[in-house]
């Protein structure tokens, strides 16, 4: 059905078999507000979800992960509700977190480290539209560039994908599957919320695998 609904001057083709190895990067954000520049990043969880190999012939999470609290931006705005869902107060930054470009250096680095096993990869969140623009404000302002990429999965997109269903129905799709995870109490934690990502992240891709043709 596909190819049916592409233009003629399109040639659709699977990806090949033998095309590089990608892992994606389970990515979690907590902030001061909903929209990077206006309010702060307060802090960062990654976790890696590793492809299969000779070796491992399934996806799986890696070991390194990441996490790092940020001072707030200069002039930036703090709403008390995104301060209920992380639970960290500006005070507490100040003293703790790292400088804007120190903390985001800290994550290329990490990112530059693990590319150094497999180099083709992709961020992942849920939802994609608010972690990765965080993350894509702070490298441009900061590093003046974007190690990261512009290209994030929506982990409920693929979901949907996989279990050809709306996103009302996606809940109750994943919990016949044992997949659903009911949301935590607040205050979240961002490496917390990564691990819990990238496990149902490399659930959907393992399912994939077996069930998708």
């Amino acid at each position: 059905m596909l190819e049916k609904c592409l233009p003629a001057r399109w040639e659709f083709r699977w990806p090949k078999e033998n095309s590089p190895p990608v892992f994606y990067l389970s990515l979690d954000v907590e902030a001061s507000g909903p929209f990077p520049g206006l309010y702060s990043l307060v802090s960062v969880g990654c976790v890696p979800v590793l492809p299969p190999d000779v070796a491992n012939p399934a996806w799986r999470l890696g070991e390194k992960t990441f996490y790092c609290e940020f001072q707030p931006l200069e002039g930036a705005s703090d709403l008390p509700a995104a301060n209920e869902v992380h639970g960290l107060t500006a005070e507490h930054l100040r003293e703790q977190g790292l400088e804007p470009s120190a903390g985001i250096q800290k994550l290329a680095d990490y990112l530059a480290d693990l590319r150094l096993s497999v180099p083709k990869f992709m961020m992942a969140a849920w939802p994609a539209s608010f972690d990765q623009p965080f993350i894509g404000y702070y490298a441009q302002r900061f590093l003046g560039s974007n190690p990261f990429g512009y290209a994030c999965l929506d982990i409920a997109s693929l979901a949907q994908g996989i279990f050809r269903c709306e996103r009302r129905q996606l809940r109750s799709r994943l919990a016949r599957r044992g997949l659903f995870r009911p949301p935590k109490p607040y205050p979240h934690n961002a490496l917390d919320d990564a691990m819990d990502q990238a496990t149902l992240l490399r659930e959907l891709l393992n399912y994939s695998m077996k069930n998708v043709p």
